[in-house]
Order: C-alpha cells, then sequence, then structure tokens
C-alpha cells in the first residue's frame, strides 16, 4: 500500500528500475498503431488537456502510456511490476492530478520518449524515461497534496 511518503518514493524507485530496463529489453517493439495513440493522446495533453480532463482521465493517461510502453518490452515480469505499481498508486495520483501545471511537462516529456522510441533509439529513451520518473519523485513524492503531514 502507499501510505506514507517513504512508500511513494519506494514505488518511484522501483518503477526508475524497472521501466527504462524494459524500454532496453531484447524483445522490445513497439506498436505503430499504438505508438500513433499514444501520441496522439499525450500531444492532447501537452496542447490543453491538461487543464480541462478531470484526474481520474489524467491518470488513465499516463497508466496507458508507462503500461503501454512495459508491453512493448515483451517481458511480462515488467508488464506486471508496472501494472500492479499503477493499481497502488492510483489514488494517490488522483490527489496529485489536482496540481495541473506538471502535467503538460509530464506530456512533454512522454512525447520526447516517444520520439526517441520512432527513431529507435532505445537508449535515449530508456535516459529520457530515468529522467521523468526521477523528476516525476522529486516534485511529487514530499508534496503537501498528498501527504499533508509530509509538506507541513
Amino acid at each position: 500500500m502507499i501510505d506514507s511518503p517513504e512508500a511513494y518514493e519506494e514505488s518511484y524507485l522501483f518503477r526508475a528500475a524497472i521501466e527504462p530496463t524494459g524500454l532496453m529489453s531484447p524483445g522490445f517493439k513497439a506498436d505503430a498503431l499504438e505508438l500513433a495513440a499514444l501520441r496522439r493522446q499525450q500531444e492532447h495533453i501537452a496542447r490543453d488537456g491538461w487543464q480541462t480532463m478531470t484526474p481520474i482521465e489524467l491518470f488513465e493517461a499516463n497508466r496507458q502510456f508507462h503500461e503501454t510502453l512495459a508491453k512493448w518490452s515483451g517481458n511480462r515480469f515488467i508488464v506486471q511490476g508496472v501494472r500492479r505499481t499503477d493499481q497502488l498508486r492510483r489514488l494517490v495520483e488522483y490527489r496529485q492530478a489536482r496540481a495541473r501545471a506538471p502535467r503538460q511537462a509530464q506530456a512533454m516529456e512522454h512525447l520526447t520518449i516517444l520520439d526517441a522510441i520512432a527513431a529507435q533509439d532505445l537508449l535515449e529513451a530508456a535516459s529520457r524515461m530515468r529522467a521523468h520518473l526521477e523528476g516525476a519523485r522529486r516534485g511529487k513524492v514530499y508534496s503537501a497534496d498528498v501527504f499533508p503531514a509530509a509538506g507541513a
């Protein structure tokens, strides 16, 4: 359960360990149709969706992005790890989604990851994913919006 800043931080450290690894897995294979759909969704969020989408819609778009990339890894353990972590962080992320401006920046980061995947530069995609997760960890873990006692 993610019930403290420490648990939330551990979830980000776990994700930073497995998600970039998934992008560099020998069996990694992006699906062109899914890639295009993810791009459209992230472009919408970056353009103006970050202002109009509900916290649930923002979380679902984020979840879909990360879980699709994990699926492309071809590694069932990475897929299961990302899915389980998303299940655990759902409620915490709904509270985080009230802070809207970071959603635009995160969507733009997602687009740079998709660009690297489209260019078949998986090392760059993995590097960008690690930086993306680290930035999110630093920006969210000790936010007063999520765990009020921690931010006080």
